[in-house]
């Protein structure tokens, strides 16, 4: 058996951490493993180095790769948005779409595995494999709920036409139903975790907490960008953060404690860093620090979509979902009472007061439940997918 991996990471990031373990159990059995990097073309490190025992191949050349992060101002205004547009329609064309029709040719796979199938240029992979007749198995990349952006476009993720689709838990499961058909739906769980120690990653926390030099209490603001995701625009998405930071600085000051942002790849540092610059509160925006033991030394964190919140909660720290604007408190971290119900204004100060002392006992028990809810299988997650491999590939045999 031979499989693909379209991979859209570095080494650091979610799809290497998803798939990695799943290629090596594949591996184990005897597939033939091949990782398709579109990292570079996003301006991120190759995830090569994850998949020490399979061959990794660039989309695109050395030379036309990017040199640095996309900030996310690029995406900020909607003259850009239709400028990018064009640009990734044109590289397509004129050279992307040839070198992935070579390397099918060239590699043959089974099936081929994709953590995206309708972002670009997953979206034009997924259509080579469908033209080739190769079976298409998604893995899901992050929690899971209708985007505005996907809405406009009529391109809700997991829709397109996949053999598979392997997700997290049973609710992500009732999301994806919805989108796909439901005996395409395999509940496996995420192996990202699947070998997470939660007592050592506190304890590598401790030690992050000590070389930080952090004291007193730690409030995340766990941002990730919900601009790209068609929510707001990137001025908005800082107004948002300008506002809670205004609103909790004074309490955080008196405490002495530290408000921690932790930002997805695509954001921009400096941004951040530029509108906490007269905050009267200690605030540390964390880029490079490793995501699970920052998480683990938080007494409290701040949540907008993001799937960190779930990981907030693999460590018993209580949650809050900041609303937003014209959107309201978005996945189902509120509805489920895992999160507390937060406001980007002057409330936001009382709120973080209520997480900080007894919401946390209020929402242990649901906290847990959701967490059950959303990860399945843990410890077994990677065994799951492989399976769900194999016997996509054992069916496509079958049908030929």
């Amino acid at each position: 058996m031979r499989v693909l991996f379209v991979i859209g990471t570095g080494t650091a990031g979610h799809h290497a951490a998803i798939a990695a373990p799943v290629a090596r159990e594949l591996i184990a059995g005897g597939a033939q493993v091949d990782v398709l990097s579109v990292a570079e073309l996003r301006g991120l490190p190759s995830p090569a180095a994850s998949f020490p025992n399979a061959r990794t191949f660039a989309l695109v050349p050395a030379g036309l790769r990017r040199r640095s992060r996309p900030a996310a101002n690029e995406t900020g205004s909607r003259r850009r948005r239709i400028v990018g547009k064009l640009a990734r329609e044109a590289a397509w064309k004129l050279g992307l779409r040839a070198r992935v029709e070579w390397l099918f040719l060239r590699l043959r796979p089974d099936v081929v595995v994709v953590l995206n199938d309708m972002a670009f240029p997953y979206d034009g992979i997924c259509a080579v494999a469908r033209r080739r007749g190769t079976p298409v198995v998604l893995l899901q990349e992050g929690v899971r709920f209708p985007l505005p952006a996907e809405e406009k476009a009529n391109a809700l993720y997991g829709s397109s036409d996949l053999t598979a689709i392997c997700v997290w838990g049973e609710r992500s499961a009732a999301h994806f139903r919805t989108v796909a058909t439901a005996a395409r739906v395999h509940v496996t769980g995420n192996p990202r975790y699947d070998s997470l120690d939660v007592e050592r990653t506190r304890a590598e926390g401790q030690t992050l907490k000590a070389r930080l030099g952090l004291q007193g209490k730690l409030v995340g603001f766990l941002s990730n960008p919900i601009d790209d995701q068609g929510f707001c625009s990137v001025d908005e998405k800082m107004k948002l953060f300008e506002g809670f930071l205004a609103s909790v600085a004074p309490d955080m000051e008196q405490r002495g404690g530290t408000v921690v942002v932790k930002l997805h790849p695509r954001e921009d540092a400096a941004a951040f860093r530029a509108a906490a610059a007269g905050c009267r509160a200690k605030v540390l925006v964390a880029v490079d620090e490793p995501v699970l033991p920052l998480l683990s030394i938080l007494d409290a964190g701040v949540v907008l979509t993001s799937t960190v919140g779930l990981e907030a909660l693999l460590f018993d720290v209580p949650i809050g979902a900041l609303e937003i604007p014209r959107a309201g408190h978005v996945f189902d971290y509120v509805e489920s009472g895992a999160a507390l119900p937060m406001h980007g204004d002057a409330r936001a100060a009382g709120e973080v007061e209520e997480l900080l002392n007894g919401f946390g006992d209020k929402s242990r028990a649901l906290r847990a439940a959701y967490v059950e809810g959303h990860l399945a299988h843990r410890g077994h997650a990677a065994h799951h997918m492989a399976e769900a491999i194999r016997a996509v590939a054992r069916a496509d045999r079958g049908a030929r």
